[in-house]
């Protein structure tokens, strides 16, 4: 009886423990200063991409940071990534705002996030799309390995759409 006794303490005690840890691939909770230092990753960008500097971001990208862009040119490491971002921050560019939508957390120590962004240009073509970043924390640090943003083109393909196709153009 006893021992009966000992084994169903075992078996609850071993259940019990598996409902309250996170189960692989489970969800993770990131504490709020965890969300917030990721949140600040792409406000840190914005900033910098609103004041033409570049070297604003570089605290925040990891030393291992790799992406894609969308001409298929890869960027590795942190000193390619900075010099990249430089590249695409022209002096009139104008100003950026970003808003973090979710955050997720993959692991303690990565997760994934994305946004909107939104661009006051000095020319007055304003735009605004999506963007998703993947960020790990080392040495208590959030930085981002990798970032993806779009462009939102919706209004410029509509506009595509309704113009005469090539070739069926009336004559004058």
């Amino acid at each position: 009886m006893r021992m009966k006794k000992l084994i169903w303490s075992a078996v609850l005690g071993a259940l019990a423990a598996c409902a309250t840890a996170p189960s692989a691939g489970g969800p993770v909770a990131g504490t709020a200063a965890d969300s917030a230092a990721i949140r600040a990753i792409a406000a840190d960008y914005a900033q910098a991409f609103s004041k033409h500097d570049a070297t604003l971001i570089s605290p925040v990208i990891a030393d291992d940071y790799q992406d894609v862009d969308v001409t298929g040119k890869v960027t590795q490491g942190h000193d390619a990534a900075v010099a990249a971002m430089k590249a695409g921050m022209p002096p009139d560019s104008g100003t950026m705002t970003t808003a973090t939508t979710y955050i997720r957390f993959l692991t303690l120590t990565s997760a994934i996030a994305g946004g909107t962004w939104t661009m006051a240009a000095a020319n007055g073509m304003n735009s605004h799309g999506a963007w998703m970043a993947a960020a790990v924390k080392k040495d208590s640090t959030w930085k981002a390995i990798s970032t993806l943003a779009a462009n939102d083109d919706s209004a410029l393909m509509a506009m595509a759409a309704s113009m005469p196709k090539a070739g069926k153009q009336k004559a004058p």
